[in-house]
């Protein structure tokens, strides 16, 4: 709710939903860890847009 609030005083358009992934970086290697965010990144960017939804600035 908090985040809706937010959102609706800086007049963007756009609700309070939150996503993320349940990664654990531990005991990753540099590479696999690159790996994982570039493959995150890369799905996240087709969901994400001007006319489908924004990013929050605290992302």
């Amino acid at each position: 709710f908090e985040h809706i609030l937010k959102n609706s005083l800086t007049t963007l358009p756009m609700g309070g939903g939150k996503g993320g992934s349940d990664f654990d970086p531990k005991g990753k290697s540099d590479n696999e860890v690159m790996r994982f965010c570039q493959s995150f990144m890369t799905e996240l960017q087709r969901h994400v847009g001007a006319d489908t939804d924004v990013l929050a600035g605290d992302i």
